[in-house]
Order: C-alpha cells, then structure tokens, then sequence
C-alpha cells in the first residue's frame, strides 16, 4: 500500500492508554493502540508490532527519546509525537504522553497515554498549503496586508508590506508609520480622510495613491481600509497594500496611445479639410463658370464645355469619396429615416448609368422585382451611393457584355422587408488572393488595373462601409476573365403608402420667384464672388457683397436683406464672429436667414454651423439647383 493518509478517521479510536512492565513480565501492553493500528483479536507481542509500525525515519527519535528519560532516574514525564503505520497502510499521527515509576533509581513501570493527531496534523498541512498558496499569490499580485487595533494602537503588518514600503522584513511599524510614506499633498490628505471615514462613518475607503519608499522611489499603491465596529465604537482596521506601478503604467501607457490616436485623426480630419477647403475654392470657379457657360454656348464650345464638366465632376467625386471615408471612420455619417420609392431610385440609377454603359457599347439591365412594396423607409441617398458605386466600378472593368442590377424579395413581414440587391458584370474579374482585400481602402487589384482603367480604390471601400451601417454584409464572387458579382441583403422598414412625387417641389429655377430680394454675399474670394453673383443676378436678384464679416455688420445694420450667404474663413472677422455679432444685436436680426456657403469639409461643420446661429449651408463647389432651392426655402419663410 502507498504511503497515505486514510481520508476519514471518524471511526477509529483517537485516544488509549498504555504500559510498559519494565520488569519483565509483561513488557508492553498496549491494546487500545494495537486496535488503533489495525491489528485485530488478541496479539501478544504489543511491544514489536508496535515498534514495527513507526515509520523508520522516526524510529530513532522514538528510541533517542526514550534512552534519554531511562538514563536519567529524575526524569519522570515525557512527551513525543510518531508516525505509525496502520495494517491498510495508511499513516496515523500519535502524541505519546508518559510517565516513568522508579523504584531504587531502576525504572519499574512507563505508562501513559496517546492521542490519534491525524486529522489535526491534516489541518495544519492545509493551512500550511492555504498559507503557502496566499503567500505565493500575494507575491505574485504584490499585496501586502495590515491591521490596526484602536484600543491598543498595535500595528501589524506583513512581509510584503515591508518589501513595499523598501523597509526590512523585521521592522516594526507604528499607527502613523505607514502615512509618512504617502506623497505629500493630495496622496496623503486622501489617505488621512479615507481613515477618518472609515473610523468615524464606519465607511471602507479603497485608493489608488502614490507613495515614495525608502529608495526614493514612486510606486502606486492600491490602498483598502476596512473597520470594524464593537458597541458603536471602531476597534481595528485592517487591509491590503498593492504595488499597482505596473498597473498604472500600462494604463497611462494606453492613455497616451489612446490620445495620440485620437490626436492623430484630429490631424487626420484638419488636413482633409484644410486640402478640400484649398481644392473646393478653384474648383468652384471651375465649375461654376463651367454651368454658367453651359447656359448658352456656342455649338463649338458645348464639347469642350462638356468634357469639363465631366472632369471637374469627376475630380469632385474622388475628393467626396475621401472625405466620406474620413466621415465613416470617424463615425460621423448619420443615415437618414424618409420614406422613398424604391422603384424610382432605381429607375433613376438605371437612367444615370445608361449613358456611360452605351458609351463603351455594353449592355445595362435592371431587373425589379414587383412583389417588393414600393415604398419603403431608409437612407435613399446612401443606398444610391453604394449602387452607383458598385454600377460604376461593374461598367468601367467590363469591356464587353453587359451590366445588370438585380433587385429581389427575400421575405416581408407587417413592419419590415428583406431585399436582396445584385450588381453582375463580364467584366475582367478578380483574382482569388485578391477578394479578401477588394474592400480595402485605397486597394486595387493590381497597380496595372489603377493605370487602365483609374480610380482611386475607394468606392468599393465606401460601399462596404454604408451596407453595414445599414445594418448589411456586402459579399463578392468573382473569375478573372469572366466578370464579378456583387451582393447584400438588407433588412428596409416598410414606407407610408403614398409618398409626394419627388419631382413636385423640385424647384425651376424661374427667375420670378426670387425677383427683387435682396441678398448680402459675404466672400473674400473675388472668383468665388463672381460666381456666385453670376447666378444671383441671373436669377435677378439685387446682390451686395461684403469681403469680410465687419463690413458685412455695417451694411446689415443700413440696409434690409433677405437672406444672407455666409463665407466661413475670411480675414479680419469670420464668418463664426459675425454671424454670433449679428444674432447678439436681437430683435429682427434674430430671424435673419443666415446660410454659410464653405468649402470646409470638416466632419462637425453642420454641428459648427448651428450652433453658431447659422440656419443652414452650402458646400462649394455649389449646385446651381441646390444653391437656388435653399435660397427660395428661407425666402419664403
């Protein structure tokens, strides 16, 4: 049998007593231990089955014991603790009390008593493991406890507190001890109101402090106090010290990273405004003059005219698309909830793209499912964003063939339809290492895709982006050679049954309508100026330009207006301050319709505006029909 302890002892007997006739005649009778032991009916020879189970490592001290008290006739009692075997192997732990009867100076009669300690040497052992496994866990952690009696101002602290604190392992702390060691100023004040509580509010405190051991060292420190109460009255706190350094430095660690992040698209975020802003201001002029000429051109110069409005256009979408990414990054795209006609966005894409499909003399279907309900409710432009994205990308890698825009019912319910939208080409497809980063930003195929057919990798990324904030999973499948598919489901809420024609409230642009109002152009850009008053007076309305917002003040104060279109960036007083000067001066000001025209692209800018006390704006380069529209808007009310 193994050497082992037997789990349960409640059956055995845990004391007995026994005698050892020295004389001769009986020379160990000890039956309570000999059925302690295992060994069952009468036996006679106690004293060599006894001897026979000590465990031979204790044996000797058995022995030595024993030789010593016989050597000496003043030696009358004894005590001994052995390990014995029991006769199914198990180890049984015996405390030996005896005493010695002498008879002229010859030791006649020992007798005693034993007592079974397994279960109490059991526990020791699990003490001594629970003790050993807090100690090792606390090193680990770096906690050191403390206690504190009231009554007697004892302190007791362990090890690690020592280690902590840099004091030697036999120092002896006293109540204001610990305190010395805590930073001067708000650590300690902290520390000393946290013991106040706590002894008079019955309050634990739990600190995280800095302290300065006996190195010269700054450690943080996790600090806890806990009283406790008798008969109202605080007795003693005890507690934990923590070495948090590490901790803390982790944590301060990430809190730079974190703020360098965020500083870093902050930076990030300036840049891609301050560059728009630099583009969007010759831009405008370009494409301004360009719709201005466009009006009524000469039959030599419609083509000309044309192909640049197709490029500026064409430039305004790759500096949308950047910014728009920026904006999903940054989490500041808000998806619009309006009820629209499905069909007729789709309609509508269809016609949009048709030109450019006939252009390379491929096909472009659309294919509309007419169980789907046609109004529903969600972000119509954003949903147009992503199927003109992944339309254009289908047409400019298809060569020849044909495009097509598939869209299905999947299911529907009393609130809510699922759609399923497919957008398929034959076109030059992709390459199976490329799919999984063909949603990347700024990624391409190849570099040879980017120098054949252009573009800025940027649409697909976009895309990807708007399906899942619409709650989406964009998916592709595609064989180089043979064409692409693109796919998503989403999940739309139905619409209100009818809905106004999108077309009715579409304004015309007649110049009567806004005939005779007067507008204030505050603009410091003197193309910027030109174009927008080209339009202005084309709609005959009677313009006033101001190249800064102080002389804007001066002539709002002496003249009525209309409305006013308010640049942002402007020497001397910009268009913050004097929007905020104009709402200040009360009264009728406050109704004045005030709408920035900017070619900022910060992400906040609508947030700016407002809060300003704008009531709208316009981004340059500006959309004749969007610039008209906002003005008749506010005119009219």
């Amino acid at each position: 049998m193994p050497n082992r302890y037997k789990p349960n002892f409640h059956d055995e007997p845990l004391a007995g007593y026994w005698e050892w006739d020295m004389t001769g005649t009986h020379r160990f009778n000890n039956p309570a231990m000999m059925e302690t032991l295992g060994f069952a009916g009468d036996v006679e020879d106690h004293q060599t089955l006894w001897l026979s189970s000590v465990l031979p490592e204790d044996l000797d001290g058995v022995k030595q014991k024993m030789y010593v008290h016989l050597a000496n006739p003043g030696n009358k009692t004894f005590v001994h603790e052995a390990r014995c075997r029991h006769t199914e192997g198990f180890i049984i732990h015996f405390l030996f009390t005896g005493h010695i009867q002498w008879e002229n100076d010859r030791a006649v009669l020992i007798s005693g008593s034993f007592i079974n300690i397994t279960r109490q040497k059991e526990t020791e052992k699990e003490l001594l493991l629970v003790k050993d496994f807090l100690s090792k866990t606390n090193e680990a952690a770096m906690v050191g406890g403390w206690h504190l009696d009231m009554l007697t101002n004892e302190v007791t602290w362990t090890d690690l507190t020592r280690k902590i604190f840099g004091l030697p392992d036999g120092f002896i702390p006293d109540r204001a001890t610990a305190s010395k060691f805590f930073k001067e100023g708000y650590d300690r004040e902290t520390l000393h109101q946290g013991f106040r509580d706590a002894v008079e509010k019955g309050t634990t405190y739990d600190l995280q402090l800095r302290v300065i051991n006996t190195r010269g060292e700054q450690i943080w420190t996790r600090t806890i106090g806990t009283p406790e109460f008798e008969d109202g009255r605080c007795v003693r706190l005890y507690g934990i010290f923590q070495d948090i350094t590490t901790q803390k430095e982790i944590e301060e660690a990430l809190i730079r990273a974190k703020e360098e992040a965020e500083a870093a698209v902050v930076a990030k975020s300036k840049f891609l405004s301050v560059m728009s802003h630099e583009i969007r201001t010759p831009m405008n002029a370009v494409i301004g003059f360009t719709n201005l000429l466009l009006q009524d051109p000469r039959p030599d110069q419609h083509e000309y005219l044309s192909v640049l409005k197709f490029s500026a256009d064409n430039l305004m979408v790759i500096i949308n698309d950047i910014l728009d990414v920026n904006k999903i990054e940054a989490g500041k795209i808000e998806l619009e909830q309006a009820d629209f006609d499905l069909k007729e966005l789709l309609d509508n894409i269809r016609a949009a793209q048709q030109q450019a499909a006939a252009e390379k003399d491929i096909k472009f279907s659309l294919s509309f499912d007419q169980a789907i309900p046609v109004i529903v409710l969600g972000d119509r432009v954003r949903l147009g964003q992503i199927l003109n994205n992944l339309i254009n990308n289908a047409i400019k890698f298809t060569q020849e063939g044909g495009v097509s825009l598939s869209c299905k019912l999947l299911s529907q319910d009393a609130k809510n339809v699922a759609i399923y939208f497919e957008v398929r080409d034959t076109g030059i497809g992709v390459p199976a290492d490329k799919l999984e980063h063909i949603f990347d930003v700024f990624s391409q195929a190849s570099s040879s895709t980017t120098r054949q057919f252009g573009g800025t990798g940027l649409g697909l990324a976009i895309s990807q982006r708007l399906v899942n904030l619409m709650g989406g999973n964009i998916s592709v499948s595609s064989e180089p050679g043979k064409g692409s598919t693109f796919y998503f489901e989403m999940k739309l809420a139905r619409g209100k049954k009818h809905i106004i024609d999108s077309t009715t409230n579409k304004p015309t642009l007649s110049p009567p309508v806004l005939r005779g109002c007067r507008i204030l152009l505050v603009e410091d850009n003197p193309v910027n100026v030109l174009v927008a008053r080209r339009f202005l007076e084309n709609w005959e309305m009677v313009c006033d330009v101001a190249e800064n917002g102080k002389i804007a003040l001066d002539l709002i104060k002496d003249n009525e207006y209309h409305l006013v279109l308010m640049d942002m960036q402007m020497p001397v007083m910009d268009g913050y301050e004097a929007t905020a000067a104009i709402r200040k001066m009360g009264g009728k000001y406050l109704q004045l319709p005030i709408v920035a025209l900017t070619a900022s692209a910060m992400l906040d800018m609508k947030d700016k505006v407002v809060a300003a006390g704008m009531n709208d704006y316009i981004s340059k380069p500006f959309k004749p029909s969007e610039l008209y529209e906002k003005i008749s808007r506010y005119v009219k009310q």
